[in-house]
């Protein structure tokens, strides 16, 4: 995340925020799938709160998709393409935090595992938007309900073996 700078006036709090696309590489030797390692990421920082997450399908050998073992930033939106995998680990936990800008928290064309916890909350449509494959056998917690939690995708599969919570 960058900020732009603060005036003394204004107690040095920033007004403006500006976000850029994350955009997963993985392969960082020694971390080759550790989320929170910036070397895993093309613009060499581990994305935070007003950040969108991009994880592209479009690999060579090896493939190195990300898995998040620990806590997590905070983040405003994951977009998982057509091939790309996401692994939330048994002692992982990922926020997905809409803040009220961001139309759907998740948009899966991919696979996501949740082993561990994850939140989505604040989005202005759906939480989740599904044409890939998402599996939970930990805990997920969303703040819509009905129709407006899952956007389930007649492509898309959703299995459920956990916890789910609705805010």
């Amino acid at each position: 995340m960058k900020l732009m700078l603060a005036s003394l006036d204004e107690g040095g709090k920033s007004v403006k925020k500006i976000s850029v696309k994350h955009y997963w590489c993985g392969g960082a030797q020694g971390s080759e799938n550790d989320w929170v390692n910036p070397a895993n990421w093309y613009n060499r920082n581990v994305p935070g709160w007003f950040d969108e997450v991009v994880i592209s399908g479009d690999y060579y050998l090896p493939c190195h998709y990300p898995q998040i073992d620990i806590f997590a930033n905070d983040i405003a939106q994951l977009i998982i393409e057509k091939g790309g995998e996401l692994v939330i680990g048994e002692h992982g936990k990922l926020s997905i935090d809409g803040m009220g800008k961001k139309g759907i928290g998740i948009l899966n064309e991919g696979e996501v595992r949740i082993y561990g916890e994850l939140t989505i909350q604040r989005t202005t449509y759906a939480c989740i938007r599904n044409f890939g494959q998402i599996c939970n056998t930990g805990s997920l917690a969303l703040d819509k309900n009905g129709k407006r939690s899952i956007l389930q995708k007649k492509d898309g599969s959703f299995l459920n073996f956990g916890e789910l919570i609705y805010l």
